[in-house]
């Protein structure tokens, strides 16, 4: 494997896992990560624009190699034509798993020289996680 095809994939792990930390507890859909918007999915063109045409499979590495706990639901789609399937919604289990995620993130951007989320950034990703308001400090 190439070193540019390993960078490739260390960028699109992080961003498929900067919109798991972004969607907070709503998380992720395959239709939300392959498809522009719900008028599109009767098309295989819009299929792929996001980071991830196997969000199942990412989220699987994710738990394994990386440790963090996912939950995977269930969540039944009705397309415009009325054509029925059932997808997985996938989102970080806990606020812990979410300040993972967040160390996660910023080791593979150090790996390649980039500079860490800031802390108003971590705040934000890790809002959605969070009972209460509190600084984001644990993470660096």
């Amino acid at each position: 494997m190439s070193k540019f095809s390993a960078l490739s994939k260390v960028k699109l792990a992080e961003l498929c896992l900067l919109e798991l930390l972004r969607r907070g507890k709503t998380g992720l859909h395959s239709l939300d990560v392959n498809i522009r918007d719900l008028t599109y999915s009767s098309f295989l063109g819009g299929a792929g624009i996001f980071c991830s045409i196997t969000l199942p499979t990412d989220m699987n590495i994710f738990c394994i190699r990386h440790g963090l706990r996912i939950i995977g639901q269930p969540a039944p789609f009705i397309s415009l034509p009325g054509c029925k399937a059932m997808f997985k919604r996938y989102w970080l289990a806990d606020l812990d798993t979410a300040k993972s995620a967040v160390g996660l993130i910023n080791n593979w951007r150090a790996k390649r020289g980039a500079e860490p989320l800031s802390k108003r950034d971590c705040n934000a990703l890790l809002a959605a996680f969070q009972s209460e308001p509190q600084a984001f400090s644990e993470v660096a």
